[in-house]
């Protein structure tokens, strides 16, 4: 007699429900077997440990024998169901037991998710539109001059009224929105040109000198605030001059080295960038071209993952409220469905398709790699080495859309 029955009850997507039953005659065997083990180990008074007769350890045991019975052919028939339909579960069979009733066959409910099966679509002569950008000197000076502010200093003013170029270094405490700073702020370093002051804050210290003290009233993030302001020292901003001795100070010979390296690392951002929106687009048209059912809990995982991403920005951010943000989650999980979705397919289109163009990845690959991130360096080269997975995983989907890019249309613009 077969130990059990199976009969598909739905096939929907990845998902396949089933319905098993398993005879009578197996639960009861089943059953008596437990009793023996149970036996060996019963602790019932009046006999010593392991002792006691049958009759009085299926009286004293009779529910929980039963109970692990029933767990036991559950779990050996869903490893059989799977062995023999050829399953391949992503996660674990999802199990849903039945009312059992003594005497009559053992019924419970298995759902399965596996990967899609599909082949892929249109993965060649995919049309892409590069766009060429040639750098300018503007954007090279642009960079010289930022270089030239982070390698400013701060000097003194001296005795002087504060104009709006100055940096104070300056106490204060404030109100925002009625409610009182957590503490002063002391030795504070103020840009009096910086963009992100709040409204008058500047222009309001204009005109004191050391030692002044001000009360300001003002926003901030649109919230009334009054800030007291007690100025401690006035200083000005002394830049280089952008000539061969500030090359040197960056490390190159003279300032046309100094540009040239600028220009070389503009056109390595902009190659990736271009890069980056050609592989968006190769994306794009892969989705557009495969469409196919995807396992739920995969996208599930996704969502929830998400989710969690935004908890712990908002977290990092005090900005989090656990109530409003219970409260968020119906709206947040319809916000993310679109992009998991969308995430997951091309996780499973791009697997496909370095199945079938075996793309993989060598541990050579992967060692001179860390050679490159680690620069030499031994110590660094030994902690790249504990994430081995992740950098083979880089690596061959770098390859991957090397293939992809190589076999596509790519008009420049």
């Amino acid at each position: 007699m077969d130990s059990f029955k199976i009969d598909v009850l739905d096939k929907k997507g990845c998902t396949t429900e089933i319905k098993v039953e398993i005879p009578p005659e197996k639960v009861k065997e089943e059953t008596e077997s437990v009793f023996v083990d149970i036996q060996k180990n019963a602790s019932i008074n009046g006999f010593r440990k392991g002792h006691a007769p049958m009759d009085f350890v299926k009286r004293e045991y009779e529910k929980t024998a039963l109970d692990k019975a029933i767990r036991n052919l559950m779990s050996d028939s869903v490893e059989k169901i799977i062995k023999e339909k050829e399953f391949h579960p992503i996660v674990s069979p999802i199990i849903e037991p039945l009312d059992y009733q003594e005497g009559k066959p053992l019924s419970f409910k298995m759902k399965v998710e596996q990967s899609p099966e599909f082949e892929v679509k249109d993965y060649k002569k995919i049309k892409v539109t590069k766009k060429v950008k040639k750098i300018t000197n503007k954007e090279i000076d642009d960079v010289v001059k930022n270089l030239q502010d982070r390698q400013a200093t701060l000097e003194d003013a001296g005795d002087v009224v504060i104009e709006p170029h100055h940096f104070l270094v300056a106490d204060y405490e404030g109100t925002i929105d009625g409610k009182k700073m957590d503490k002063p702020a002391m030795d504070q370093i103020i840009d009096l040109s910086h963009k992100s002051l709040p409204e008058g804050f500047a222009s309001g210290l204009v005109g004191l000198k050391a030692g002044d003290s001000k009360t300001i009233d003002t926003k901030f993030e649109d919230k009334k605030a009054t800030f007291n302001i007690k100025v401690k020292s006035i200083k000005k901003k002394i830049v280089k001059e952008i000539d061969d001795e500030f090359a040197k100070d960056m490390g190159h010979e003279n300032i046309n080295q100094l540009r040239e390296k600028i220009k070389e690392e503009l056109v390595k951002a902009e190659e990736e960038k271009t890069r980056q929106e050609m592989e968006n687009q190769i994306v794009e048209s892969l989705l557009k071209s495969n469409n196919f059912d995807i396992p739920e809990s995969l996208v599930e995982d996704e969502i929830n993952r998400s989710i969690e991403k935004t908890k712990q920005y908002l977290v990092s951010n005090r900005s989090f409220n656990e109530e409003e943000f219970k409260k968020s989650i119906p709206a947040m999980r319809d916000k993310y469905k679109v992009e998991a979705e969308k995430t997951v397919r091309v996780s499973f289109i791009l697997s496909r398709i370095a199945k079938d163009e075996n793309v993989d990845v060598t541990l050579e690959e992967i060692n001179k790699k860390i050679e490159e991130m680690s620069g030499g360096d031994k110590k660094v080269s030994e902690n790249y080495g504990k994430y081995h997975d992740y950098i083979s995983l880089q690596i061959k989907e770098r390859k991957l859309f090397d293939l992809l890019l190589n076999n596509a249309k790519i008009k420049e613009v």
